[in-house]
């Protein structure tokens, strides 16, 4: 479905060019239907340019299919998505999945929408039976859409074919390269008052933190020293024992090792159990219902320190409740222990489905997106509008309040740019000098590992991995409750024990020797 798009001054353009034409033998049209015809767009590289603004367009409307059900923009609306179709000749129908069922369900019926846009059921849409490998359609409708082969790499399928260019993917190289990028590293605040009561005691590692949850426990009473984020229980402290969360696999001694057999797991685990025993946070945390829970302890002034916060975006709310103190952030790694995993191959992706109506299109209006020009004015906005690049240092100043996500929402920008944008692009909208966060995330930085090949290795619908994968997912959420609230260390080290037991009876060792085999196939491509 389609229609035309005009202005009074196209209408009197295309009079002219009419006029022009039957004068000269020459209409002049341009075939519309072509999303980005002029551009030449990498994943790396500003190399596209838009298809004309002011040029008369058709409009083709792509039926979308996001496969996330928190996801904030329910339509094609808002002035950077404008932007964009004004860009590419191509506006989406957005359609949000109800819940993560729904996706599946599409896939066996055979009645997909135009895209898909998911971080699961990767492999299921990997399929030259469910959608467009890109390298045909690139071939066919747009030769001139170069993407790099680390990206290439780390996306193609068993069959030879990349369906997809993930999003959320940097090299190692493209880091080191944009030392504004800050990346994604759940952070720990504090009461600024409470701290400065107590004369600012040092924290410069863990057992510093536990000294300071101690003092604050013993001199105020009616205080929860520590709350997390329900989603991100123990997050921070992962971070600073270097360990992955919830899935995966590390490398211990050449091979795929399920993530819990990290050695630093157990000191993890002790030191979590720990803050369980001595009180400085509750067993209640582990029962929270939704994540505003935790915020309500930090905004009531009811809890000393927030796994999870960000005073950035807690301090503003304080200020407007009249609250007469403020939350600081922890602005250093607190352990040389310290580690950050990247994984391997990106997050989300957007594949064209077989059904779709328009492969040129699609493949162009992606070619845009991938490009740094469309990657940018998805995540950061129009630029001179909503933000400058500063070329001294190389990260966008942005001109509007980057933490406020409803205006984001509104402008239709940020999580769009997530269709086809590095992790590099968007680490670097996080950096702002005046940001307690910034100070956090530049320090995070400094733990950053990368093993693309290990990120590689993920287990595939369907298959006797991803069912064994999951079972001892499911084991995992309730035996680790068992660890964190041990009546001792000696109980918390017997219950991890008997954590890995339960996952050996599940059918751990052939997936490790699954994981293996697939971790040592990709490590030749790097």
């Amino acid at each position: 479905m389609s229609k035309m798009f005009k202005s009074a001054w196209l209408i009197t353009l295309t009079m002219m060019l009419l006029l022009t034409a039957c004068s000269g033998g020459n209409n002049g049209s341009k075939n519309a239907a072509g999303a980005g015809n002029e551009n030449s767009a990498t994943a790396t590289n500003d190399s596209s340019k838009g298809s004309g603004e002011g040029a008369e367009q058709e409009i083709v409307e792509l039926d979308l299919f996001v496969n996330m059900a928190w996801w904030p923009l329910k339509n094609w609306s808002g002035k950077v998505t404008e932007e964009i179709t004004k860009k590419t000749g191509v506006k989406l129908n957005v359609q949000v999945a109800a819940d993560d069922k729904q996706l599946p369900l599409l896939i066996a019926s055979g009645d997909l929408p135009d895209l898909v846009y998911t971080a699961t059921d990767l492999t299921r849409m990997a399929d030259s039976g469910v959608s467009y490998p890109f390298g045909e359609l690139i071939g066919k409708y747009a030769p001139d859409f170069e993407i790099s082969q680390e990206r290439i790499g780390v996306n193609t399928m068993a069959d030879g074919n990349f369906y997809t260019v993930r999003n959320a993917f940097s090299t190692e190289q493209e880091w080191k390269d944009n030392p504004k990028a800050i990346p994604g590293a759940n952070g720990l605040t504090l009461r600024q008052d409470i701290m400065e009561e107590l004369g600012n005691p040092e924290l410069n590692n863990l057992e510093d933190l536990i000294s300071v949850l101690g003092t604050v426990k013993e001199k105020y009473t009616d205080m929860v020293p520590l709350v997390w984020d329900k989603d991100q229980i123990g997050q921070h402290l992962r971070i600073n024992f270097g360990l992955k969360k919830s899935k995966g696999f590390v490398d211990i001694d050449g091979s795929a090792r399920y993530y819990l057999k990290d050695e630093n797991y157990l000191d993890y685990y002790l030191y979590m159990n720990r803050l369980y025993r001595e009180g400085y946070m509750i067993g209640e945390n582990f029962t929270f219902k939704d994540a505003q829970q935790d915020d309500q302890y930090v905004l009531n002034g009811q809890a000393f320190a927030h796994g999870g916060g960000a005073a950035d975006t807690t301090n503003p709310q304080l200020e407007e409740l009249g609250k007469p103190f403020k939350m600081k952030q922890v602005t250093k790694l607190l352990s040389d222990k310290a580690g950050i995993p990247m994984g391997g191959s990106g997050w989300a992706g957007m594949y064209i489905t077989k059904n779709n109506k328009n492969p040129e299109a699609s493949i162009k209006f992606l070619q845009y997106m991938y490009s740094e020009e469309g990657q940018k004015l998805g995540l950061y906005g129009i630029e001179g509008e909503d933000w400058e690049w500063n070329e001294a240092e190389k990260y966008p100043v942005m001109k509007y309040d980057f933490n406020n996500t409803e205006l984001q929402t509104q402008m239709g920008s940020v999580w769009w740019g997530l269709i086809g944008s590095s992790g590099v692009n968007e680490a670097l909208q996080r950096y702002s000098p005046d940001s307690e966060m910034t100070q956090w995330g530049l320090a995070a930085r400094e733990a950053l590992e990368f093993n693309p090949a290990l990120g590689l290795v993920t287990t595939e619908p369907d298959t006797e991995e991803q069912t064994i994968e999951a079972q001892i997912e499911n084991m995992v959420t309730t035996e680790e409750l068992k660890i964190y609230m041990a009546a001792s260390e000696e109980e918390a080290k017997a219950q991890y024990d008997a954590l890995l037991q339960k996952a050996e009876s599940l059918g751990l060792a052939k997936l490790e020797a699954w994981a293996t085999a697939k971790y040592k196939e990709y490590q030749k491509n790097f």
